[in-house]
């Protein structure tokens, strides 16, 4: 068993850390998984900005609560910052169509920094992509399409060959793209690299 006094670590700071053993011990002794920190961060906000799965159903499975506001209505999904934590969340009863202090869900909150979370949140809230997110992926997929044909076109001249059963491959990959865009939140992208523990810009709002 972890002495949590000892641990130097309040509840915030332990979850962040990921740390399931000190965070335990603190609840175990009496403090609560939707306790608030003095920027009314809970332990489940912590964790679920950090992504440390095995510690948030932990505290989900003591009471925490996945949909606590802070005091700006953000839920712990407003912090997340990789697809594979967002849908965990969701999976686990965050509710993405919450909205803040401000009107905004987490998927208005968090468009700037990480569009592709945000479009996988507007698919599970029904909302689907917004008209940014649309204008920017039909305008990169067109320029894609564009330069990938004249490529083609240069290599085929080059090589004498007839270039339309290559270019015919190059359109039905892009329609299949588009198709499958809106549900990408059904997927979302494998392999996303963790942000690293020592982000001082959550951290701070994590210590007492």
């Amino acid at each position: 068993m972890v002495n949590a006094s000892s641990a130097g670590k309040n509840i915030w700071v332990a979850a962040s850390d990921g740390d399931i053993d000190c965070v335990r011990a603190l609840i175990e002794e009496g403090m609560s998984p939707n306790a608030k920190d003095a920027n009314s961060y809970t332990p489940v906000h912590a964790a679920a900005s950090y992504h440390h799965f095995p510690l948030l159903s932990y505290l989900i499975s003591v009471g925490g609560d996945i949909n606590l506001p802070d005091s700006d209505g953000d839920t712990p999904l407003f912090t997340v910052e990789s697809v594979d934590a967002a849908r965990w969340m969701v999976e686990h009863g965050a509710d993405p169509a919450w909205r803040n202090d401000e009107g905004l869900t987490p998927a208005d909150a968090i468009e700037d920094d990480h569009p592709e979370i945000s479009t996988f949140l507007r698919v599970q809230d029904g909302a689907g992509p917004s008209a940014l997110d649309v204008d920017a992926f039909t305008s990169t997929q067109t320029s894609s399409l564009l330069e990938e044909s004249r490529r083609i076109m240069l290599q085929s001249q080059a090589d004498g060959v007839d270039p339309e059963e290559r270019l015919r491959e190059v359109v039905e990959r892009a329609v299949r793209e588009g198709l499958s865009y809106g549900q990408m939140g059904s997927r979302g992208p494998e392999g996303e690299d963790a942000q690293a523990d020592g982000d001082e810009k959550k951290r701070t709002r994590m210590d007492e």
